[in-house]
């Protein structure tokens, strides 16, 4: 199961936001990809080592609204795919 972060700031590294991503969800983060760091639309795929897809839910809960490099993070377990869902 994959967590999907988005809302990423510009003026956050890729290893800025691995290492927030790491030391938040703790032993549940397996590999943490991040994409366009830098860059508007930045976003960053959490693979979830080994749990239940509910689990995924409530761990994209306590991560989303956490702000990182002035922002509100977007968070959200995606259950059927590894590609992030389409931004609204």
């Amino acid at each position: 199961m994959n967590l999907t972060v988005r809302n990423i700031a510009e003026s956050c590294s890729e290893q800025e936001v691995r290492e927030f991503l790491k030391r938040e969800l703790g032993h549940y983060a397996k590999h943490v990809e991040v994409v366009d760091a830098g860059k508007p639309g930045a976003y960053a795929t959490v693979e979830l080592d080994g749990i239940v897809p509910y689990v995924g839910e409530v761990i994209a809960r306590q991560i989303h609204g956490k702000h990182l490099g002035g922002l509100p993070l977007e968070a959200s377990a995606d259950l059927f795919s590894d590609k992030p869902p389409a931004a609204h």
